[in-house]
């Protein structure tokens, strides 16, 4: 459902800069990334013992074991960097959020989603 959220909110032709569009495309870059990462790493033992900062866990895993795809170890520090790990309702922990273009994040989504 997140994902056809997203899907939705990036084919919007019009630049809106509802914080709910930006919330709901910051979640479900941070989804695929690790969707990708799971599948690509391909240890249930290793994700299923992830208990703190999982995407960051997962970037780290991805790079170790995969040093050569540099495109794709790119897109996952950028996920990183632009989307919050942790999105609380309460209004301080959107501030990162409010500060990018809705531009930058359905650029983010597409790279993402078409990994």
């Amino acid at each position: 459902m997140i994902y056809l959220a997203a899907t939705e909110i990036a084919d919007k032709p019009a630049d809106t800069s509802a914080l709910e569009d930006k919330v709901v495309l910051s979640i479900a870059i941070r989804l695929k990334a690790e969707d990708f990462m799971i599948s690509k790493i391909n240890d249930e033992s290793f994700w299923h013992g992830i208990s703190s900062n999982q995407t960051t866990t997962l970037v780290k895993r991805f790079k170790d074991d995969f040093p050569g795809e540099k495109k794709d170890i790119r897109l996952l520090d950028q996920v990183n960097l632009m989307t919050p790990e942790n999105i609380h309702l309460n209004s301080f922990m959107y501030e990162p959020i409010l500060d990018l273009s809705i531009h930058h994040l359905k650029k983010l989504f597409a790279k993402v989603d078409a990994l």
